[in-house]
């Protein structure tokens, strides 16, 4: 959430409902979100105080995690979308949180918080990086992922499991395994019950999942990682009814660069959107809603680019356009609302929002329109020029999330339009406006807020592992594709690309028949 930036006691209504995701969190600037409990005003003078910022840091771990729990659990946004079990989380955590105080452990203090927080499934739950915990946090990423195997699981939707990449000269490739071997176990269990068996929680590089599919490829991504030193033995299944062989691996380090960028991470030299044409079609990249040099100011600069790039694409007669959201991190929400309205003709709903009232504690519908400053029953995009009219595809992945998923979501549902990719959004779409400080420079971000259609039904955040934005036309997981993904070739764009080649295509013909006497 932008709001998220602005150390002051009232939040305009130009930025109440805008969000920031993790940018903050990804860049590890470690922001607060204010000193005291934000009051959101509106024209007219309609008003709700927001969850104050806590500051437990000086107080022990344990009493600290305590009031900790305490507070989330009440002001989380989504404990009964999701079904929480708090009292159960507590039961779980509370003795890891006991036995690090009593050793005045600072990593096994971390590695407990981590353990919370993922358990509860949901994107905009986290732990940022900052000065203080990156030492505990580099201690865990190498304790449990410091060294390689050298090999790049994928799974097929075939349930099949393949070494899609093979690093030369790593253990993998000096075993004799190459790029495209099928996998059957490792260890002594069945690959996808080993799959299953990697425990996210107790891995600091492991990105935050609120999807099942997403928790998936992060288990694939990260079994292949141990502590250097440790060894597995895997099963090769052989080719053609062949028999399979079993080789041994130990992990081994691929240096601190590897390391450092295991978690994922935004990169603040990263150009927020650019754009070209790839033959008859345009494409806009859009990697972040927010200016990363100033995340609480209006990304001026993003919205006339975007625009700049549509009223070129208009005039040059493209016959559609690709919208890569891949990866996008979010923001503020008034530009996905103002993109989107570039894309449709008409009017529509987009979304309404629900907060905690700290006054109350309870929860309540209150939606500021951040163009006029109004309490409104419900966000609306409107068109906003230039409208371009042609077929979209939005590109997506379990790594666009919070405003991205709103853009991807409009598109998805505009006439024309699709999402298109191997697997959906994040499913994190909750407006993260808590904050809990706590010993040893911790600090606990978490939604206080959640995006509602007209009905009051939670938009996009996941629900019993499945949620966010799935793919209209999704991008099958072969032997085929997963290998052209190793290979570097993006497969989505060329799938993007035909489709919008069958959509253009259909288009002409549908208006070449409309000229037909009849």
């Amino acid at each position: 959430m932008v709001d998220g930036v602005s150390i002051m006691p009232v939040i305009s209504s130009k930025r109440f409902v805008s969000r920031w995701c993790l940018v903050a969190a990804a860049l590890a600037l470690g922001l607060a979100w204010g000193g005291v409990a934000a009051r959101a005003e509106a024209s007219g003078g309609a008003s709700l105080r927001r969850t104050a910022p806590a500051d437990f840091s000086g107080l022990g771990e344990v009493e600290a995690f305590r009031r900790m729990h305490e507070k989330i659990a009440a002001e989380y946004a989504f404990t009964e979308w999701k079904g929480v079990d708090w009292p159960g989380l507590r039961a779980r955590i509370l003795p890891l949180i006991e036995a690090a105080a009593a050793a005045h452990d600072a990593v096994a203090y971390r590695a407990a918080l981590q353990a919370y927080v993922a358990g509860l499934d949901d994107g905009h739950v986290n732990l940022p990086r900052n000065d203080a915990v990156a030492p505990a946090i580099d201690a865990l990423t190498a304790a449990a992922s410091g060294g390689t195997f050298g090999i790049g699981l994928v799974e097929l939707d075939d349930g099949r499991v393949i070494a899609a990449t093979v690093v030369p000269g790593g253990p993998a490739a000096r075993a004799g395994m190459r790029p495209g071997d099928v996998v059957s176990h490792w260890g002594d269990r069945p690959i996808g019950e080993a799959l299953g068996a990697v425990d996210l929680g107790r891995l600091a590089a492991a990105a935050r999942v609120a999807t099942d599919a997403h928790r998936r490829l992060e288990q694939a991504r990260l079994m292949t990682r141990a502590a250097i030193g440790t060894a597995v033995e895997i099963d090769l299944a052989g080719a053609e009814g062949a028999p399979g062989r079993r080789v041994r691996l130990v992990a081994e380090s691929d240096g601190p660069a590897a390391l450092r960028d295991l978690a994922p991470r935004l990169d603040p030299g990263e150009v927020p959107i650019t754009s070209r044409r790839i033959g008859r079609f345009g494409y806009i990249r859009l990697t972040v809603l927010a200016d990363l040099a100033v995340l609480g100011a209006w990304p001026e600069a993003i919205w006339t680019a975007h625009r700049r790039a549509l009223a070129g694409f208009r005039a040059e007669g493209v016959d559609g356009l690709v919208l890569d959201l891949r990866g996008n991190h979010g923001g503020w929400d008034l530009l996905a609302m103002r993109i989107c309205g570039t894309l449709r003709r008409t009017p529509v709903f987009y979304e309404a929002t629900v907060f905690y009232d700290a006054d109350t504690g309870r929860f309540r519908r209150f939606t500021v329109d951040d163009r006029t400053g109004a309490v409104v029953d419900g966000l609306t995009v409107r068109p906003e020029r230039p409208v371009f009219t042609g077929p979209v595809v939005a590109l997506v992945d379990p790594m666009t999330i919070s405003s991205g998923e709103g853009l991807a979501r409009c598109v998805r549902e505009r006439p024309g339009g699709a999402t298109l990719g191997f697997h959906g959004t994040r499913g994190s779409f909750g407006l993260a406006g808590g904050e809990i400080r706590l010993p040893g420079g911790n600090v606990l971000h978490y939604p206080d807020g959640r995006a509602v259609d007209r009905d009051g039904t939670v938009l996009i955040d996941s629900r019993h592992g499945v949620g966010g934005v799935a793919p209209t036309v999704r991008v099958p997981v072969t032997f085929e594709t997963a290998m052209a993904k190793a290979r570097g070739e993006d497969v989505e764009l060329a799938a993007a690309l035909a489709y919008l080649d069958r959509a253009s295509a259909g288009r002409a013909k549908a208006r070449t028949g409309s000229q037909r006497p009849r």
